[in-house]
């Protein structure tokens, strides 16, 4: 069947298409005079003051939009990854620069089973029933959420180097780093959380800090820079790009401040907890 494309503007331009499910999409039916007909119901989406306007990746949306993220990004990595060698630094960073900045267009909302969901290349929808379309809205403005995903993915979350020695050890971008790693989907039920007030529970966190700082020591220069960029927020290159003296200076003062920083924030947050 031909699939009506329409469009309207709701702050931003959105794109609406047609998504079905594989197979025959029309239902077979007869109407009151016993004659056959066909009949397809088509879906749209009601879009929230947040889908519409909101900046950042609404959070019903974060799981499926990290999943996306992982393919996207090892469908890239797997088109640059030489059969003989690995990709230099500077290489495989250029594909994740070059794939959170474009690599996410075709992406919107649609409604599945009463449901807003995030509908994409990535993300088949196989709960779609027979006889049942539904529209999916997109646009800019779900593109540049989805890049803003896909570089607190790398850099944030689970850092260059990281990311693709998972690559290398599996061969793809596993949306498994999206439950443990990057923590965007959670597995089974959500437990009740419970605010750890007790001087006891200060000192157990306070050991398994200092246990997990034990455990990495034994690290080179260039992993323990890949570390401190991304305890302070920053890109591994904000760290590791080519600068004057001058510059190298500035950026060493800059890190053992934000360094003293965090001690300072963490120090005062133990103190006032005892």
């Amino acid at each position: 069947m031909t699939c009506f494309a329409q469009s309207t503007v709701i702050g931003a331009l959105l794109l609406a298409r047609c998504i079905m499910a594989d197979g025959d999409q029309w239902v077979q039916k007869k109407d009151e005079e016993g004659r056959a007909v066909q009949s397809l119901q088509i879906q749209a989406p009601a879009m929230t003051e947040e889908d519409q306007y909101g900046y950042t990746m609404p959070d019903q949306y974060r799981c499926d939009a990290c999943k996306a993220v992982s393919h996207h990004l090892g469908e890239a990595l797997k088109q640059r990854q030489p059969k003989n060698r690995r990709l230099k630094e500077w290489e495989y960073t250029e594909v994740f620069d070059d794939t959170c900045k474009s690599g996410f267009s075709g992406y919107g909302i649609a409604l599945v089973d009463g449901q807003n969901v995030l509908s994409g290349p990535a993300l088949k929808r196989d709960n779609i029933k027979a006889g049942m379309g539904a529209i999916q809205m997109g646009g800019e403005t779900w593109e540049k959420r989805l890049g803003e995903i896909c570089r607190k993915f790398v850099y944030e979350k689970i850092g260059e180097e990281e990311l693709y020695d998972s690559f290398r050890s599996r061969g793809e971008v596993s949306s498994d780093l999206c439950f443990h790693e990057a923590r965007d989907c959670k597995m089974g039920a959500k437990s009740p959380q419970k605010k750890n007030t007790s001087k006891s529970s200060q000192e157990k966190k306070q050991k398994e800090t200092d246990a997990d700082k034990a455990q990495s020591t034994d690290m080179d220069l260039n992993a323990f820079i890949g570390k401190l960029a991304k305890k302070h927020g920053l890109a591994k290159t904000e760290y590791t790009k080519k600068r004057s003296f001058q510059d190298w200076e500035k950026t060493l003062v800059q890190a053992a401040q934000r360094i003293s920083e965090q001690e300072k924030s963490f120090s005062g947050a133990a103190v006032q907890s005892v």
